[in-house]
């Protein structure tokens, strides 16, 4: 643990990471800031592709920030019930149609991992982080041998076991207080029966022998 503790630290003097929002927030501007300041911004993977990753990476490069971290998403499974979906569809569109809208037809898709996985393992970051979900061990691993540090989002003390276990070098911790949506692995059970931050905090900290 220590290692991992003292890794943490030299990549960011002060205590403070600039959580990755895709969809936006989370320009190359900002997380030059926050290297700047002495914080560790994070690119949000999210929602792109590998080319538009690569150019966010290099336009944080170009600032002068060297110390940053990428974001991905763990991609899910499909969904198991299809009907399940089409039903759920189905019952929207009475709402929708008070507004003039149309339900969008549901599709599945893996947000382009294999080639952001290829391009971070390629080009690794200092830090790279992982939401919604567990990196299979030989990824972290890939990661771990180029010297990128790995995070992985965690809602709770089982999740924090699995990703322990598949290579983590440090569990970002989310409570149920996290604002819009926590990074849990599933969708399973209602977001209120989840841990609150500071319950998980002290859970993890007896339990995991990794930086939180």
């Amino acid at each position: 643990m220590t290692g991992a503790t003292d890794r943490v630290r030299e990549l960011s003097p002060l205590p403070i990471w600039v959580a990755p929002m895709a969809g936006g927030p989370s320009t190359p501007g900002l997380v030059a800031a926050a290297a700047r300041a002495g914080g560790l911004g994070f690119l949000a993977g999210g929602y792109k592709n590998a080319a538009a990753l690569r150019a966010d990476m290099d336009e944080v490069c170009a600032a002068g920030a060297t110390t940053f971290g990428v974001n991905l998403f763990v991609p899910g499974a499909p969904a198991a019930d299809p009907s399940a979906v089409a039903s759920y569809v189905t019952s929207l569109r009475r709402e929708a149609e008070r507004s003039g809208a149309e339900p969008g037809e549901p599709s599945w898709d893996d947000d382009g991992w294999p080639d952001k996985i290829a391009l971070l393992l390629e080009e690794p970051p200092p830090v790279v982080s992982f939401s919604f979900g567990c990196p299979p061990s030989d990824v972290t691993a890939g990661f771990r041998r180029r010297g990128t540090l790995v995070g992985i989002t965690v809602t709770s003390a089982g999740e924090a076991d699995l990703a322990v276990r598949a290579g983590a070098d440090c569990l970002i911790v989310q409570g149920r207080e996290a604002g819009a949506h926590t990074g849990a692995f599933t969708n399973a059970g209602a977001a209120d029966t989840r841990p609150a931050l500071l319950d998980l905090l002290a859970q993890l900290a007896a339990a995991a022998d990794v930086p939180l």
